[in-house]
């Protein structure tokens, strides 16, 4: 196996908006593909949520109430967003 400098790892974490940035019931655990050692500007979870890195509170997976459209997508293989013209 190959392995190349430019290679990212992609990594699986969760979190939600930290304390103080909404209210509580906007503070469900999204679950976000980030690459290793990425500083974005944005994060998006699974579920299509763009977030700033700075307001998110990183938690361990099973913490708080969790965002059931990233649960959801958890599986799949890309993140999906809501298509409109099916209803979904």
């Amino acid at each position: 196996m190959l392995i190349q400098d430019d290679m990212t790892a992609k990594l699986l974490v969760t979190g939600r908006l930290a304390p103080g940035t909404t209210g509580e019931s906007r503070r469900v655990t999204h679950v976000f593909e980030v690459d290793a050692g990425s500083s974005g500007a944005r994060v998006l979870a699974r579920c299509g949520e763009k977030l700033l890195p700075a307001d998110v509170e990183w938690v361990a997976p099973g913490t708080g109430m969790p965002c059931e459209r990233c649960l959801g997508l958890t599986g799949a293989d890309q993140p999906r967003y809501p298509q409109p013209e099916l209803g979904v």
